[in-house]
């Protein structure tokens, strides 16, 4: 998506009926994948982190201004497996406030067969991926099976994977169960959307923060909903807006599942804060952290004082958590938390400061 962002004068309030002049305008990139990227290539700018994105953008304006700043931001080597579609590509427009953010959406333009077809024979000709991050909504034109279908033709054993999205979630976590070479898998949600996909009750508005009793109801819920994710994933990581995050482990050896708090850094509220595209920083530095950790190296996709914050906090965890793989995840998660943070004091979506992430965690 291309994202425009309508900025009101300071102190400016959002009143709906009321004509608002904007003390600034600017654009910038919108996706979920798209902001994923971004976030990952700011804990690393200086390497070749081997960023790819599988995606559709639109030959129309919109698209082409998505198009080019992605390539000068990224470089041109990650856009490969990108799909030019005949559709426009959608506008996202952010009226940002003194006091909150609003969201105006598009609908996505409609994906063709032929544009689908053209996106799996990308993916059929690349290695399986070291890590693999399935962000956000389909457009229309996708079936429930896409990302079961992605999810095929890009992971291995060795391959980390990462979901932030609702879509097609039963047939990608039937995929990961079943796929003979699946590595490990995390599933990141946000409070509101497990309990809506356990068909669970949250007391609280979205904004509100979920009770421990309502969060380990959804959790069971889930399971029992999807029967697949015990096996299909290692865990779920579970962020609350501005309240502490949760990272639920799955034991495959038993029906246990360890909870674990995870607080989220503070910051100054006399400060502005651009709140959009957070979520989308926390997946990106996430998994950039596991991907590390799991390797024992910073692998190209963590600055050297990330790297070494990093695993001071994985050593500090060792202390309460004995299995290395569950540590790691943590730890990952929690570096992305702070990423989240970090990227609500920069403008642009999911942009962050690598010594901002540091200083928070």
């Amino acid at each position: 998506a291309l994202q425009k962002r309508f900025i009101l004068p300071d102190n400016g309030i959002l009143v709906p009926g009321n004509v608002h002049r904007a003390a600034s305008v600017q654009t910038g990139v919108g996706g979920k994948g798209q902001d994923v990227a971004i976030a990952m290539n700011c804990l690393a700018p200086e390497s070749d982190s081997g960023l790819r994105l599988a995606q559709f953008v639109g030959c129309g304006s919109s698209g082409n201004s998505v198009y080019d700043l992605l390539k000068d931001t990224l470089g041109e080597s990650a856009l490969d497996l990108t799909v030019r579609t005949k559709e426009d590509t959608r506008i996202c427009t952010s009226i940002v406030a003194s006091d909150e953010t609003t969201e105006l959406v598009e609908p996505s333009g409609l994906i063709d067969g032929d544009e689908m077809d053209e996106l799996l024979k990308k993916l059929n000709g690349v290695d399986a991926a070291s890590a693999l991050c399935i962000m956000g909504s389909m457009p229309p034109g996708c079936d429930e099976e896409t990302y079961a279908k992605i999810y095929d033709r890009s992971a291995s054993s060795k391959t980390l994977c990462l979901v932030d999205s609702v879509a097609g979630v039963e047939s990608l976590l039937t995929k990961m169960d079943t796929k003979e070479d699946s590595g490990p898998s995390i599933f990141k949600v946000n409070a509101s959307e497990l309990c809506k996909l356990a068909g669970s009750k949250k007391s609280s508005s979205e904004a509100g923060g979920i009770t421990f009793e309502e969060l380990t109801d959804a959790i069971k819920l889930f399971q029992e909903k999807y029967s697949t994710s015990r096996n299909a994933l290692f865990g779920l990581a579970i962020t609350d807006g501005r309240h502490p995050g949760y990272f639920a482990s799955f034991d495959k050896n038993s029906d246990d599942t360890i909870l674990y708090k995870l607080p989220v850094p503070v910051l100054d509220p006399g400060k502005p804060l651009f709140p959009i595209g957070a979520g989308d920083a926390v997946a990106g530095g996430s998994l950039a952290a596991w991907l590390c950790l799991t390797n024992d190296d910073k692998d190209s996709t963590l600055s050297e004082e990330c790297w070494s914050v990093l695993q001071e906090q994985m050593k500090a965890n060792s202390a309460i958590i004995s299995d290395p793989a569950v540590n790691a995840a943590v730890s990952a998660f929690t570096f992305g938390l702070a990423c989240g943070s970090a990227s609500c004091l920069q403008e642009e979506n999911s942009v962050l400061d690598p010594t901002d992430v540091v200083d928070l965690l």
